[in-house]
């Protein structure tokens, strides 16, 4: 641990080249996407790619505010709030590895914490893009007859308690309904699971939950909403001590995400 830099907005700088570092100016991008399950592949991927966008010249002020939705999720949040939402992610090759410190994540939220919070970053005109990486199971989809599984004990609490939603489509419904009202059009709704179809897939699930909270609502999503399919086959591999005492080594970052 001795000689490790402490990765945080203060201390990006000192780095030098030992590693590449963000040269955008992070301070006040708007969060255009918000980001639930802010889990190993997205950080490895969709946040790596934005990342890249930002230091493109021209690029779209945009950032991201990952959602973590599970109590359980509460550690990353802590994690990436202490290094000011930024993280290294490891490039592992033949021919060498490869760290660089990723800084497209500029906000992070708990959801279980503070709900209201999550609900006005998606419910906000600067949010373009709500997308989704929640595992095949955060769909809701009865694997026996591929229809929605409004049996589900998370969406029978989220039909129960629209304004305090557990469940991702419950989240989604809140904020969705929220614009509605303020006259906003729906954000898209971009899934990054390992689905076949998963934008078909994501529309027709989450229509069907709405179509149970709100018809109308149901309606104005279906009329003006976007569901793009999206081709995921990628696997982030989970992140171990080796790696850590490697990055550490070349004065990085203890890392949440690795590709």
């Amino acid at each position: 641990m001795s000689g490790a830099t402490k990765l945080s907005e203060a201390t990006l700088r000192t780095l030098g080249d030992r590693v590449q570092v963000p040269t955008y100016d992070r301070r006040g991008l708007p969060q255009g996407i918000v980001h639930v399950g802010v889990g190993g592949f997205h950080r490895a991927h969709q946040a790596v790619y934005l990342d890249d966008l930002l230091h493109r010249p021209g690029a779209p002020p945009w950032s991201i505010c990952g959602v973590a939705l599970l109590p359980q999720d509460a550690r990353i949040r802590d994690v990436l709030r202490a290094q000011d939402g930024l993280y290294t992610v490891v490039e592992r090759s033949a021919a060498g590895d490869r760290a660089r410190v990723i800084g497209s994540i500029t906000e992070i939220l708990h959801a279980p914490e503070d709900p209201e919070a999550v609900f006005e970053r998606m419910a906000s005109p600067v949010c373009r893009i709500v997308s989704l990486t929640i595992t095949e199971g955060g769909y809701y989809v009865n694997q026996g007859t591929g229809a929605f599984n409004d049996a589900h004990p998370d969406i029978q609490h989220d039909l129960a308690h629209p304004h305090a939603p557990t469940c991702s489509f419950g989240y989604l419904a809140e904020a969705l309904d929220r614009r509605r009202r303020r006259g906003l059009p729906p954000f898209t709704v971009q899934s990054c699971d390992n689905l076949q179809e998963n934008g078909a897939v994501a529309r027709r699930m989450f229509l069907a939950f709405l179509r149970l909270r709100d018809p109308a609502l149901a309606d104005w999503v279906a009329a003006d909403g976007a569901f793009p399919n999206a081709m995921v086959d990628r696997i982030t591999p989970a992140t171990t001590d080796e790696h850590r005492a490697m990055v550490r080594r070349s004065s990085a970052s203890t890392t949440a995400g690795r590709s």
